[in-house]
């Protein structure tokens, strides 16, 4: 009997054993088969390296839920200008439009005055804005430099509400579009293309401002000033909010009214001359002739009241 009751709990341990390596497999396979991601995305829908508002990439992390929407990235507008003093602006100007087309972009607009040591260069580039930095700091490295600023705008929002704008749009048009697809009569026919024109103009201006916009996005613009050793340069005033900044900018203001009060007498005077010469006679004539008429009137009143005989008369 004893033999029987080991033999039948060695057999009930080994069915467990048995259950549970069977159960810890199931485990492991559904495991693995639920943490897998499916092999095909047919809309597209979270894949790596997705384009943002600004052309930078976008991906998502594991601790991401599939459900959420990745972040959209900033755009931002760069503009900056450099002034930069160098030995020989020609040479200095070609490295900057090689700076330009290295990186990928253009020179936009170039205005050089030449003068040996005394010239001078203003070239606008644009770069790619993820190169906007480094195009700025070789040209500050082209000599001494005197002056920089540099300008950041976010037009995030700009952005979202024109693309918003014009999904909007789009499907104004293509409402107007269907409509003038079904239309039978003449009246209905020329009203509705006269309404699908105004509205495909203003689908074609937004899209217009934001191919603008985006170009504005994508192409930093970068403005260098070259002066050459002997080029004098005057450095741009900042206004002095304090009191004695706004009574030099008091002073200077009165002498700006002075000069130009100056500079308009100066051009009134010969007017003004030419003016006394002919008028103070004629208004001395005049003046006399008023004084001398009533002196002859009061004298032939004279003449008739008073008698000649010494008599009063009645």
């Amino acid at each position: 009997m004893l033999v029987r009751r080991k033999t039948v709990a060695l057999a009930l341990a080994g069915l467990a054993l048995v259950f549970v390596a069977g159960c810890g497999a199931s485990d492991k396979n559904s495991s693995d088969s639920g943490g897998a991601a499916p092999a095909v995305n047919p809309e597209g829908v979270g894949d790596l390296g997705a384009k943002t508002a600004n052309g930078a990439d976008q991906s998502t992390t594991s601790g991401q839920g599939s459900g959420q929407v990745p972040e959209v990235g900033r755009a931002i507008v760069y503009n900056g200008q450099i002034t930069v003093r160098v030995d020989d602006v020609e040479l200095a100007a070609q490295r900057v439009r090689s700076a330009a087309t290295g990186v990928g972009g253009f020179v936009g607009s170039e205005k050089s005055t030449s003068g040996g040591s005394r010239a001078q260069s203003s070239i606008t580039i644009r770069v790619p804005a993820d190169k906007f930095d480094s195009v700025l700091a070789d040209a500050a490295k082209l000599g001494k430099e005197l002056d920089r600023s540099v300008n950041a705008e976010d037009v995030t929002a700009t952005v979202v509400d024109l693309e918003a704008r014009i999904k909007a749009q789009q499907a104004s048009v293509d409402s107007v579009r269907r409509m003038f697809a079904q239309a039978t009569k003449l009246t209905e026919i020329v009203q509705l293309e006269q309404e699908l024109s105004r509205r495909q103009a203003e689908l074609d201006a937004l899209l217009a401002k934001q191919r603008r916009l985006d170009d504005l996005v994508k192409l930093s613009t970068i403005t260098v000033t070259l002066v050459g050793p002997d080029t004098p340069y005057v450095e741009p005033k900042t206004e002095d909010p304090s009191f004695f900044g706004g009574l030099k900018a008091g002073w200077n203001t009165f002498v700006v009214i002075l000069k130009v009060a100056s500079a308009v007498l100066g051009f009134l005077l010969p007017f003004l001359i030419v003016a006394a010469v002919v008028l103070v006679p004629l208004w001395w004539l005049l003046r006399r002739r008023r004084t001398a008429r009533p002196v002859a009137v009061d004298q032939g009143v004279k003449d008739v009241d008073t008698p000649t005989d010494g008599t009063l008369g009645s």
